[in-house]
């Protein structure tokens, strides 16, 4: 086999392309420029080609060429270009139109092997690093990537999800961004600005758009958020709201280290345990374990100590709750411990636990949490800081479906099915 026929075979080319010259170009033929390896392809004199406008196909003759190049993957530590001259056939019902050509997208300067291997590179590690790598510039990159993804995007089905769930995550500053997942899935489905009735109004509007049926869900996570409330009520009625565990402990740790900073004002020996209250007690290292006991064996009376055991009372309702009747008398004993306690600050968490009782309960009914929101929102949160910041919102947005949305890449036109072990579905 001579060295044209074995990187036609290499490079999957059929009828009636072939691989016609390849040569290899050393720095003195460029002129300073690294060496570089290209490959011209061709195609068989005569030949005839499907028309390239949908629905049609009809093989037509050849009306002229334009020529193309495209960046494929290195042969070993050189860049490699294709080279070839694309024909333009006469159809006779649709006039003259370029051809498809088989190792890559129309208008794009890569092949389909190189854009594929980009795109798995990219849902791990920052674009700016990969275009030094390889050198291209992370615009060009960009450009890409980005369109893989809405046509990605153009192609989920949503129209059996049931339970969603929605978060907000800060995208810079004071800047919000709610993410809305597919808790079956475990995927984010769509992201929208701020984190408000608004952001679920745009998000019912791509719903439907995309097949969704609000009728269907049953249940949507959420935190405590007044504005996410009124925009489930708005559109997702069939659906009960659920807040979770990680919402309620997350209060209760709030208030009870507002109670400690309070204290530490007259107690001294509170100052710099924060993490001893915060933390479960086989979490503790051997130096908070001995403060921790420091503090009750000195006989202090701590009104930190009464906060701290209302916070361990309400994460043992979720560890030895099993219905919804345990749940609910479990809950009604605590809220009525505090309010009956001389606690101000706790007091305010057992009127917040009060009037959103009714979602805090329907995750008995339900058994979803928003701990799949949380794992994607460390995700999201890594993805910004291995960038150091995106160049635009649309560019973090990009990336946050391509790390966490498992979308369907694979079965765009051409791309070959490069993936990660559990990403993108075939």
């Amino acid at each position: 086999m001579d060295m044209t026929a074995l990187f036609t075979v290499a490079l999957g080319l059929q009828e009636p392309w072939y691989v016609d010259k390849i040569e290899f170009k050393s720095i003195q033929q460029e002129a300073g420029y690294p060496p570089s390896l290209h490959i011209w392809l061709k195609f068989r004199r005569g030949s005839r080609f499907p028309c390239p406008v949908t629905g049609c196909g009809e093989p037509s003759p050849v009306h002229d060429t334009i020529e193309h190049t495209w960046r494929h993957l290195n042969f070993f530590q050189y860049k490699t270009f294709l080279h070839a001259n694309v024909p333009r056939i006469h159809c006779g019902r649709h006039g003259v139109h370029t051809v498809l050509v088989p190792w890559a997208r129309p208008g794009s300067g890569f092949t389909l092997l190189f854009e594929s291997m980009i795109l798995l590179m990219a849902s791990q590690q920052p674009v700016s690093a990969i275009a030094k790598t390889i050198g291209e510039t992370d615009t060009c990159l960009w450009r890409f990537i980005k369109k893989y993804v809405d046509l990605a995007r153009e192609h989920v089905d949503v129209s059996d999800v049931q339970a969603l769930g929605m978060d907000e995550t800060s995208k810079k500053g004071q800047n919000y961004i709610t993410v809305f997942a597919d808790l079956v899935r475990k995927c984010v489905l769509d992201i929208q600005p701020g984190k408000n009735a608004a952001c679920v109004d745009a998000f019912c509007n791509w719903f439907e758009s995309h097949g969704g049926h609000k009728d269907k869900v049953i249940a949507v996570t959420t935190d405590m958020a007044l504005g996410f409330r009124a925009g489930i009520l708005k559109h997702f009625s069939n659906a009960a709201q659920i807040i979770d565990k990680f919402h309620i402990i997350k209060h209760a740790n709030e208030a009870l280290d507002d109670v400690r900073k309070a204290e530490s004002k007259k107690q001294p020996a509170l100052k710099g345990s924060k993490y001893v209250w915060l933390k479960n007690f086989d979490s503790l290292s051997k130096a908070q374990i001995r403060k921790f006991c420091l503090m009750h064996a000195t006989g202090m009376h701590l009104v930190t100590a009464r906060a701290y055991r209302m916070k361990l009372a309400a994460q043992n309702i979720y560890e030895r709750a099993l219905t919804y009747e345990e749940a609910k008398e479990g809950f009604g004993k605590l809220i009525s411990w505090i309010m009956h306690s001389n606690i101000p600050r706790m007091k305010s968490f057992a009127k917040m636990l009060k009037s959103h009782l009714p979602e805090i309960l329907n995750y008995w009914r339900f058994k979803y949490t928003n701990a799949i929101l949380e794992g994607l929102n460390s995700i999201i949160q890594n993805v910004k800081r291995r960038a150091r910041g995106f160049r635009n919102d649309r560019y973090f947005s990009t990336m946050i479906f391509l790390t966490c949305g498992k979308l369907p890449i694979g079965l765009l036109r051409g791309v070959p099915k490069i993936r990660k072990k559990g990403s993108w579905p075939s």
